[in-house]
């Protein structure tokens, strides 16, 4: 015995890099991306307009025929 703490990673041939699941590695690579930034709000503010569309011809569709 030296004496000297054993190495970090020195069983298993190194520091391997963690594996990644599908989810982490769609979400780094097209949400997160920068260059992808633009492209991700755009669909973000065209799907809450649709949604808030949708919601008020639910709530408010009576108000939009004539009343004759």
């Amino acid at each position: 015995m030296s004496g000297r703490p054993a190495q970090r990673n020195y069983i298993g041939g190194g520091a391997e890099a963690p594996a990644t699941n599908f989810f982490s590695a769609f979400w780094k690579t097209q949400v997160t991306a920068p260059d992808k930034i633009e492209g991700n709000i755009a669909i973000a503010v065209s799907s809450a307009l649709f949604a808030g569309a949708i919601i008020f011809t639910r709530n408010f569709g009576d108000l939009l025929l004539p009343a004759f």
